[in-house]
Order: C-alpha cells, then structure tokens, then sequence
C-alpha cells in the first residue's frame, strides 16, 4: 500500500493585476491517507505559472461526485484533509466532521477533485 499523493490534472489560469488564479481539477494517487493530510501546496506550487513568493492565498476544494467527503485546505500545515461526518453522528446533530483515519483506504475517493487557488503575484 502506498501513501497518498496528489497530482494535478487539466488546469486553466487567469493571470490578473494582482492574482495568479489557476483553477483545475486533483488527483489522489496511494491508498494511504497520512494522518494531517495529503501534501497540497507543494503540488500547487509546482505548477509553473504559480508565479510567487509568498506561497498560496487560498485554496478552494470540491469533488463533483457527492462523495459526502468534504476536502478542506489546512492553512497552517500546506495539507488538505478530508473529512467526514463522525459513526456516531449523523448529518442532523451537531457533531463536528472528523479527519479521515490513517486506516481508510482511498481507493474510490478523490477521483476529480476541483481546485481554485490563488497565488499573490511576485511584486
């Protein structure tokens, strides 16, 4: 089993006064999810028009398969996490989503994962 990466697929760029704004769609390669998330910003920042010094902006994360998985980007570690709504709650309490364990495989989630990021230009 191997630990899970992300790669980019089609992308589309808008290259603003300001933003570099690249939307496109991820890929998660392995089967192991690594406790804290999958590394994003480096995947994101590899992209040769992600043109900046300070690093992403924002991050923006959907699937469009109604997985019932929510992707989210972790600001302070560079990681997206996947989260989940917990076996002991359901979509009507109030129990907060939890990370994906370590112990899920991901085959089956992730396939097409949309992304919008935004990247200050270089001044």
């Amino acid at each position: 089993m191997s630990l899970a990466t992300l790669s980019v697929g089609s992308y589309a760029v808008d290259n603003s006064q300001k933003f570099v704004i690249i939307r496109g769609y991820l890929t998660i390669a392995g089967t192991v999810y690594p406790v804290g998330g999958i590394p994003l910003d480096s995947v994101l920042l590899a992209l040769p028009e992600a043109t900046t010094n300070s690093g992403v902006a924002w991050c923006l994360l959907w699937d469009d398969v109604g997985s019932g998985y929510i992707f989210q980007r972790i600001l302070s570690t560079g990681a997206m996490m996947i989260l989940q709504v917990p076996p002991s709650g359901s979509l009507t309490t109030a129990a907060p989503l939890q990370q994906l364990p370590s112990s899920t495989n991901l085959l089956g989630i992730g396939q097409r994962i949309h992304f919008e990021v935004g990247f200050k230009r270089n001044a």
